[in-house]
Order: C-alpha cells, then sequence, then structure tokens
C-alpha cells in the first residue's frame, strides 16, 4: 500500500496503491493522519486517487469512515475519485458512496470540490 502526495492549488491529491485490508489498513491509517491534522476551516479538500487500489476490505473501509468523520469535523472534504471497478462494485453495494463523495475521475472531484485547483491539475488531460 502505497501513498503518493500531489498538492494542487488549494487541494490535496493522494494516489493510493495496492491493497487496503487487515494488513495495510494501519499502514494506510498512519499515511492519511498527517494530512487530516492540516484540515482547516474553509474547506480544505483531500482527494483519494483509488485509480490504483486493487482491493478494499471492511477494515479499509473503517479508517475512510473515521478519515471522513475527522475531516468533517475540521470543515474539510475527503472524496474518492477513480475507483477500479471490482472496488467501485463493492462501494455501490454497500452504499458507502452515500458517506463519502465518490467521483469518476481526480478531474471530476476538483471540478466540484475545488475549481480554482482544476485550473492547475495538468493530469489525465
Amino acid at each position: 500500500m502505497q501513498l503518493i502526495e500531489e498538492r494542487i492549488g488549494d487541494a490535496l491529491v493522494l494516489k493510493a496503491s495496492g491493497r487496503i485490508d487487515r494488513t495495510t489498513a494501519d499502514g494506510f491509517k498512519t499515511a492519511l493522519q498527517p494530512h487530516l491534522e492540516q484540515c482547516k476551516p474553509g474547506g480544505h479538500v483531500i482527494v483519494l486517487d483509488f485509480s490504483a487500489i486493487e482491493y478494499i476490505s471492511s477494515v479499509g473501509f473503517q479508517v475512510l469512515l473515521v478519515a471522513q468523520k475527522r475531516a468533517k469535523t475540521q470543515a474539510g472534504v475527503i472524496a474518492l475519485a477513480a475507483l477500479q471497478p471490482g472496488v467501485k462494485a463493492v462501494f455501490e453495494i454497500a452504499n458507502f458512496s452515500k458517506v463519502i463523495r465518490c467521483y469518476d475521475s481526480v478531474r471530476g472531484a476538483l471540478a466540484e470540490l475545488s475549481p480554482s485547483a482544476l485550473a492547475s491539475y495538468t493530469q489525465g488531460v
């Protein structure tokens, strides 16, 4: 499980890769922690790019729920983008997309959540 950071204007895109399961969830949680601590009033936006996430277990869902709650209490927003079809299906079955915003692409997430960051976004062109 890897997490690569890219700051785009007032948004933060974190590209995750690998699997999020019981063996990697603690590492994922630890990697997210400093970014959640940076959430500040005024709408800090974190987009988790899941285009390279192959699998997520219930433990991974729990990490995302805790992260969402923490960001929300600090007036921040966490969104998921570019979920693989298998991962997206699990999110839809669990109605998880009603809890955390999910977008087809990072570009789509930025367009809605941080238009100023979208202007600086160059990937996926």
